[in-house]
């Protein structure tokens, strides 16, 4: 099968996607059973749960252009010592590649890494997930290239490995794939970066497939600064042997219209998964963040802390789902969520999930939304502070549990869009 049919809108919109990536460059993989999932799965609207405050029917008259060609974009965090890899609109722009064999590391395009090893890639690449949902099977569709940082037992990158997708301007749809690989005792400290021209107005529709081995550790740091008018779906995908630790930091820092979905699945005992993220909407912007965890094997351990803010006429969304499989006993999960709502008309929906099938666990969801303390602004102007400064002083305040766990270059980066947004300075 080597087309979409375009009996639909949706049918149509597939064909232009699939046609134009190709067209751009896409990864040789055999898609034939994405193109499958395509014509049977219905296209995602408000009346599915999943997506009933994600709207995506606009994206339906989306008319795709091709790439055009576009040079290297500024360098970001250039006093961060890295491994850089350097992504425009689905294609590998830019970066050094390391390779030290077949038993060594390997950090570089996922392309190059087709080529080189792959077994390796094979392996890792995640099947399940396009068949689930329609926007998922798009992407596996035509995939087209992303980083892929392949670490083999007992080793660990000496630099953290900066990975970054840059979107041009126009209504050009990208649909990078990267693919993390920690094998057994090893570590490595990844950071993925989206960001794009102000005139961007396409489609970027991503995937992550991360792999932790027994005993491994992975600290990833998600960073979405995408001041254009384009739309952003990520679909994150993450497994975990014994013993192993990952960490999942998204920050939202600007985003038009942006879902990230990510599901953890603890397929090791003693596993431990801590991901934590913040978003801040502004405008008629949307944010919607989907998370789910699968504790799959007993003796794990999950925390989540997701804190967002709405200003304007904005939305955001958080679903947060915990899942402890029959068995998997002697679980402790927690999930918060704490929304800010920084206009009248702005608006925040949440929705916590438990679903437990063993008998022997500690899991709680909190959630809150609301307003500025009215006694907390109260005092800081009454010590002197406009009511600007004020608001900026309590919003990092309220922000810092979440950004605080970020690298400090990281860190300062996303204040300084936060800041420029709400008018701090």
């Amino acid at each position: 099968m080597n087309a979409v049919a375009t009996s639909t809108k949706e049918a149509a919109l597939a064909a232009r996607v699939t046609e134009s990536v190709r067209r751009n460059g896409a990864l040789g993989l055999d898609t034939s059973e994405a193109l499958a999932a395509l014509e049977v799965l219905p296209y995602p609207t408000t009346r599915l749960e999943r997506w009933k405050y994600t709207r995506v029917a606009n994206l339906l008259s989306l008319e795709v252009e091709d790439a055009p060609q576009t040079a290297l974009p500024t360098p970001i965090l250039p006093a961060l010592d890295a491994h850089r890899l350097t992504f425009v609109g689905g294609c590998f722009a830019d970066g050094d590649i390391t390779d030290e064999g077949p038993d060594g590391c390997f950090i570089g395009p996922v392309s190059e890494a087709m080529k080189r090893y792959p077994e390796r890639v094979s392996a890792l690449m995640e099947k399940g997930f396009q068949s689930q949902e329609w926007y998922a099977a798009l992407q596996a569709a035509a995939p087209q290239d992303g980083g892929c940082v392949l670490v083999p037992k007992g080793t660990a990158p000496k630099k953290p490995i900066l990975i970054r997708h840059f979107m041009p301007d126009g209504a050009v749809a990208a649909q990078p794939q990267h693919l993390l690989d920690v094998a057994e005792n090893s570590t490595a400290e990844v950071i993925l970066w989206y960001d794009c021209t102000p005139a961007a107005a396409g489609l970027l529709n991503g995937a992550l497939t991360a792999h932790v081995g027994d005993h491994g550790a992975l600290s990833l740091e998600i960073v979405q600064n995408e001041p254009g008018a384009s739309s952003h779906i990520g679909h994150h995908h993450f497994t975990q042997g014994h013993h192993s630790n990952l960490t999942v930091r998204t920050a939202t820092a600007c985003a038009h219209w942006l879902r990230n979905d990510l599901h953890i699945v603890q397929d090791g005992s003693d596993a431990s998964s801590t991901f934590h993220g913040c978003y801040l909407p502004n405008g008629r912007q949307f944010v919607d963040h989907h998370t789910r965890i699968d504790h799959a094997q007993p003796d794990g351990h999950s925390e989540e802390l997701y804190k967002g803010l709405a200003a304007d006429r904005a939305i955001g969304v958080f679903n947060g789902k915990i899942m402890v499989h029959k068995d998997a006993q002697r679980i402790e999960a927690y999930q918060s969520n704490a929304n800010l709502l920084l206009g009248e008309q702005a608006a925040m929906y949440a929705k916590p999930e438990l679903e437990i099938y063993a008998d022997d666990v500690r899991c709680s969801h909190g959630c809150t939304t609301g307003q500025f303390d009215a006694e907390a602004l109260f005092y800081l102007r009454s010590r002197g502070m406009t009511e600007t400064a004020a608001h900026s002083l309590l919003v990092q305040a309220f922000l810092a549990e979440v950004l605080d766990g970020f690298r400090p270059e990281i860190r300062a980066c996303v204040h300084d869009v936060y800041a420029q947004r709400l008018g701090w300075t």
